[in-house]
């Protein structure tokens, strides 16, 4: 384009704004992680922008042009940023594969997405990418092209178009659109958090979904990335203890499994100054113990992929051993509009229960090739979450359930959140799962599978009678599981659907 033309009010894409981040600090550290040759290694700002352009360009010797679509499959290491940022760079349609799915959601997700190309990691995911019809390329291959290709000023550019698949755990996968605007608003929002001076933030969750969001606005601050493999305690705290870690990102799963790790007891873990944690919601007791051991370095964020990340946040300073607050998600991001609608789309007052509702720049633009139900989650002109939701007088936003796992039993809406925090007040209960059954007197019966803690005990009864103290017959179940664990999904969430399976 002729810098004469060029349209002075247009703002920077998604690529744009990583790499003007990137060359502001060309020596910073952006990523660490380990190679496969076991040795630790590093790269720097400015090699991080250069694998970003070096990327775009090769992507175009494979034959990839604007409009054409890749997608990605690979566990957290830095390509699976660069790769991604390339993508949006060289206009191309890009989707992640989930390193936890399985190889039917992989193949619905590239027939949806009309893939013309698979980058896979070979070092995990080979056997994965045999069974795929799309052409493959492994992230060796594709290294030795990058290293071997300088850009030009002819390569190929275009907006960026970012699927970001959810929904393979409850049925067909949906690829939420998000491009240059929803992106770029996505960085500047999460910036904006109470990131700490020199962070190094430990990314162990997948990069396919919300943590590969992270690193933009953290570039944005100047962070740097150390990358695991997986979550793994052990691995967590060494990272602290040794390696500098100051801050990472934690799903209420992972949290837990810290806090019931033996070695924390006398882990130095002074060093670390923010946990982020999200995707899931948390039990309010575990967040006073993680305060407790860890200090004010919580803060939660809430999001979903169709408004990815930054709609809420409760704070650090926030964050305090009041039930309430700790059960809120927070309060508004600047940048977006929140309103609760009742099922009628009439605005429900302070304290009552509502549909969360967004509107801004941060929102989708759809679902790729899902016309109908775009329609649907856009209806109103405001992004219908399925969340429901509570705001109190002081701005204080609380998740009560998702609108399609409430009970209905007895004639009355039973939300399974608020019955899962009452159990997790019980002193032996590690942690809940509570959802609705089928049954011929109540037409859905509160059913709760309960992990004690290590040593101590409890009865089905002794915990039935614990939320009927606490909440009221209405909400005390009918029926209580005890057992060992609870099945997760890929992202870390409690597999409910699982669970009513084997019920």
């Amino acid at each position: 384009m002729s810098t004469l033309h060029a349209d002075p009010h247009t703002s920077p894409g998604y690529a744009d704004l990583i790499l003007s981040a990137l060359r502001r600090r060309p020596n910073h550290i952006a990523f660490r992680f380990t190679g496969e040759d076991g040795m630790r290694r590093a790269w720097t700002y400015q090699e991080t922008a250069q694998q970003i352009e070096r990327t775009a360009a090769a992507l175009g010797r494979l034959g990839l042009a604007p409009g054409n679509a890749i997608a990605l499959l690979s566990g957290p290491r830095p390509e699976a940023f660069t790769v991604m940022v390339a993508a949006c760079l060289a206009g191309l349609r890009y989707a992640a594969l989930h390193p936890l799915g399985t190889v039917d959601t992989d193949r619905s997700i590239l027939s949806d997405c009309a893939a013309d190309l698979l980058l896979v990691d070979d070092t995990r995911f080979a056997s994965r990418a045999h069974s795929a019809d799309t052409r493959v390329v492994t992230l060796s291959e594709l290294g030795r092209l990058v290293d071997d290709t300088r850009p030009g000023a002819d390569d190929p550019r275009g907006p960026a178009l970012y699927l970001f698949y959810t929904g393979g755990t409850t049925g067909e996968p949906k690829g939420v659109m998000l491009r240059d605007r929803s992106l770029v608003a996505n960085a500047w929002a999460c910036s904006s958090w109470a990131w700490p001076p020199e962070t190094n933030l430990l990314i162990t969750t997948p990069m396919s979904h919300a943590a590969g969001l992270l690193v933009a606005p953290g570039l944005l601050r100047g962070a740097s990335f150390e990358l695991h493999p997986s979550f793994n305690v052990d691995r967590f705290i060494d990272a602290i203890e040794q390696h500098g870690v100051t801050a990472s990102f934690l799903v209420p799963t992972m949290l837990y499994a810290l806090l019931d790790h033996p070695r924390l007891a006398g882990a130095d873990l002074s060093g670390l100054r923010w946990i982020l944690y999200g995707a899931a919601p948390t039990d309010p007791t575990r967040l006073v113990q993680a305060r407790r051991v860890f200090g004010p370095v919580l803060s939660q964020h809430y999001g979903q992929a169709e408004a990815p990340n930054a709609l809420t946040v409760l704070d650090p300073a926030e964050h305090s051993d009041d039930p309430a607050v700790l059960g809120s998600c927070g309060r508004t991001m600047p940048g977006v509009k929140i309103a609760l609608f009742d099922p009628e789309g009439r605005a429900v007052t302070a304290g009552e229960t509502g549909e969360l509702c967004v509107q801004g720049p941060l929102v989708m633009d759809g679902y790729w090739n899902k016309p109908e139900q775009t329609a649907a989650a856009l209806a109103g002109g405001w992004l219908h979450t399925g969340d429901v939701a509570r705001l109190d007088e002081t701005g204080l936003i609380t998740i009560v359930d998702r609108i399609k796992d409430t009970i209905i039993s007895g004639g009355f809406n039973i939300y399974p959140r608020e019955v899962e925090d009452a159990l997790c007040t019980h002193p032996a209960v590690a942690a809940s799962a509570v959802y609705g059954m089928p049954d011929p007197r109540w037409g859905e019966a509160i059913t709760a599978t309960v992990v004690l803690r290590p040593g101590r005990t409890a009865t089905p009864a002794e915990l039935t009678d614990h939320v009927r103290e606490l909440k009221g017959a209405i909400w005390a179940p009918k029926r209580v599981r005890l057992r060992d664990s609870l099945p997760v999904t890929a992202l870390g969430k409690i597999d409910k659907k699982k669970l009513r399976e084997q019920s």
